[in-house]
């Protein structure tokens, strides 16, 4: 008897077995068919969507940091056959200093506040002449920065004046750019604070991806 029930069952689960093979074989056939003519009708009704990372902007402060994003950044390019613009700001700092060095201030400080009623009068022509020497500077500076594979792709180059995080933000926005990629120095303690700021801020508030190129050196690692 035991013998009858075992030769029963072992025939029942065969036929179970070749029954539902078949069956999942019919059904992914036609689940496949359905999902297709979905897909087709999704893609007929849909806008296009947009490519990735068809213009990345790459902030440069003329660090190793710096030339280390702007290789990343070719790579990437590559890939998506994305423009570049790179981007230098000029700080305020920077150029009130030239501007009081060309009136011939030569002990005027160079960061900090200065009051309205101890700051020497500065001709617009002379301001003017400065931010253009200035601008003229770091534009024969960043072509020479380039690296080779910049070559091969779409480049604009630009120099602003004013806050960096600002205007880095300013032309993310203005721009509508897919992509920053931004060298950091990797720092901690005072140095993060002070030179960190840039890259957190923009980070923060970008209206884009940002990449971070961090690395860091011997002298950071003692800071």
């Amino acid at each position: 008897m035991a013998e009858d029930k075992d030769y029963f069952g072992e025939k029942l689960r065969l036929a179970e077995r070749a029954r539902e093979d078949a069956y999942f074989r019919q059904l992914d056939q036609a689940l496949i068919e359905q999902m297709r003519q979905k897909d087709r009708e999704a893609t007929a009704a849909a806008t296009p969507a947009p490519e990735m990372f068809t213009s990345i902007l790459v902030p440069v402060d003329f660090s190793m940091y710096a030339a280390d994003a702007l290789r990343y950044a070719a790579g990437i390019a590559a890939r998506f056959a994305s423009s570049i613009m790179v981007l230098h700001v000029i700080p305020r700092e920077t150029t009130t200093h030239a501007v009081y060095q060309r009136l011939g201030y030569r002990d005027f400080p160079f960061v900090g506040h200065v009051s309205p009623q101890s700051a020497p009068a500065v001709p617009p022509k002379v301001a003017e002449d400065v931010v253009v020497d200035l601008r003229e500077q770091a534009y024969t500076a960043l072509q020479a920065f380039l690296p080779t594979q910049m070559a091969h792709h779409a480049v604009e180059l630009r120099v602003l004046v004013g806050h960096p995080f600002e205007r880095i933000l300013e032309t993310a926005v203005h721009e509508k750019v897919g992509l920053i990629v931004l060298g950091t120095h990797g720092r901690t303690g005072l140095a993060h604070l002070i030179m960190g700021s840039v890259a957190e801020r923009v980070v923060r508030l970008a209206p884009c991806p940002v990449l971070t190129m961090q690395a860091s050196t011997t002298d950071d690692k003692g800071t």
